[in-house]
């Protein structure tokens, strides 16, 4: 989670909330054991900091090749995201950048 952290505060909420559905899943969901890797690696893919895309070479580009990975992979598991594993995400979220606004 300490990796995750860090890597929210770089991409901001919006981001960070795709890293923690996944973290969470993979962590506490019904995964099978081929989705568990492809969850294991797409979190890898964007934690590690070896990058097939140099984010410093190639700053919008690098960045999204990881943002592609985590969307499939999120999309590929959706189903196994539950409404616990959502609240937990949330609350996450509010500890790591605040209390989030909501319409009324």
């Amino acid at each position: 989670l300490p990796a995750i952290a860090s890597k929210a505060r770089d991409l901001g909420r919006a981001a960070a909330k795709y890293l923690l559905s996944l973290w969470y899943v993979l962590s506490e969901g019904d995964l099978t054991p081929s989705e568990k890797t492809l969850v294991f690696a797409a979190l890898a893919y964007v934690l590690v900091p070896a990058d097939l895309i140099p984010r410093r070479l190639f700053h919008l580009l690098g960045i999204t090749d990881d943002f592609l990975a985590i969307v499939y992979v999120v999309r590929t598991v959706q189903d196994k995201i539950t409404p616990q594993i959502m609240q937990k995400v949330e609350m996450q979220l509010d500890k790591w950048f605040g209390c989030r606004i909501t319409a009324a």
